[in-house]
């Protein structure tokens, strides 16, 4: 097998362990790692897109710049702990965000973790901050960006590992989360959250060269909104959120999809990418239903210079298809709620 498809799928299939590879050994039990993107991206619509972006048609060098630093350490064969702090692309560099801090156990097929951890929505979110770690420049934003960039909780996780069969791995984690806080800023408007239960269960069947997860949340949550006229503080409400995802490569083929379903979404995605040595050009197709109607056409060509460096290439075409504003995250003065987006972005991982 080629070395760049033995890449391929490992960076598409296992990369929820992606700092195995890249991290810096400090001592026989502890480890440094980091991850970093950048872009150059400009869309021909002057109404920003994308919540936490916010791309307009002026040229951007920062929309996307992320970096990111995790350190681990093992205590002995059964306790460890990870931290990781992110400079995300809505953060000043003064102010990047704490993504998860924790405690954990493991005995025989059995994992325990205690801290701040990453909700387990999608199949990239452990690590949906890494852009090396995926095939396109970002996570389709349809699916990813339907929580408002609410990624990680507060609380308890268990995760049990069955093996089913030689190839076949069956991933079961229950989480518990207690009161969290988040915030977004949509245009002129600021959203707090204060999320006060969270529970939810993960599960995932896996192989060589396949990965099925289906995921369960539930959210008990107050919203404040500030607007320049002033605040308001919503009654408490609830959610239920319902993702499903799955990739399955053949050959150089690696095919993508995903769906999340809740009482405002059903949003869904799907990609397909071929792998020719070093390059990988993709097309993805994803539709927004409810409250924000959108379907878009993106395409694209990652481009590894190394096994720890990459250059994403890509354009998107996105219509609110007779819906609202769309991904655009304002109403736009002009009327045009059609936007495309150009992108080329540089992640890497160390």
């Amino acid at each position: 097998m080629h070395i760049s498809k033995i890449c391929f799928i490992a960076t598409t299939l296992s990369l929820t362990t992606f700092t195995t590879n890249a991290r810096i050994n400090l001592t026989d039990d502890i480890s440094l790692s980091g991850f970093g993107s950048t872009s150059i991206t400009q869309s021909n619509n002057a109404t920003p897109l994308y919540v936490n972006r916010e791309i307009t048609d002026d040229t951007c060098y920062d929309c996307d710049t992320t970096l990111g630093l995790q350190g681990d350490i093992r205590f002995n064969d059964s306790f460890n702990a990870s931290i990781q702090v992110v400079k995300r692309p809505q953060d000043d560099w003064s102010s990047p965000q704490l993504e998860w801090a924790y405690v954990g156990y493991s005995v025989s097929d059995f994992n325990l973790k205690i801290g701040r951890l990453r909700l387990p929505l999608f199949l990239s979110s452990e690590y949906y901050y890494v852009g090396q770690a995926y095939t396109s420049a970002r996570p389709p934003q349809e699916v990813y960006n339907s929580i408002l960039g609410i990624t990680s909780y507060e609380g308890i996780s268990g995760t049990w590992d069955i093996e089913i069969n030689d190839e076949s791995y069956l991933t079961i984690a229950p989480y518990l989360g207690i009161k969290t806080d988040g915030e977004v800023n949509i245009g002129t408007t600021h959203y707090d959250f204060n999320i006060e239960n969270t529970f939810g269960l993960n599960s995932e069947l896996s192989g060589f060269d396949y990965r099925i997860m289906f995921n369960y949340a539930y959210f008990k949550y107050a919203v404040g909104v500030t607007t320049p006229q002033g605040s308001q503080q919503f009654p408490a409400d609830d959610i239920s959120i319902y993702t499903l995802g799955t990739e399955y490569s053949l050959d150089q083929w690696l095919l993508t999809a995903e769906v999340l379903v809740d009482k405002m979404h059903f949003n869904w995605y799907s990609s397909l990418a071929y792998n020719i040595d070093e390059f990988t050009p993709y097309v993805t197709y994803a539709e927004s239903h409810h409250t924000n109607k959108n379907n878009s056409l993106l395409l694209g060509t990652r481009y590894d210079l190394t096994t720890t460096i990459s250059l994403n290439a890509e354009w998107k075409y996105t219509n609110p298809n007779g819906g609202d504003n769309g991904e655009l995250i304002t109403d736009p003065t002009d009327g045009d709620t059609d936007a495309q987006l150009y992108t080329l972005m540089l992640n890497f991982i160390f």
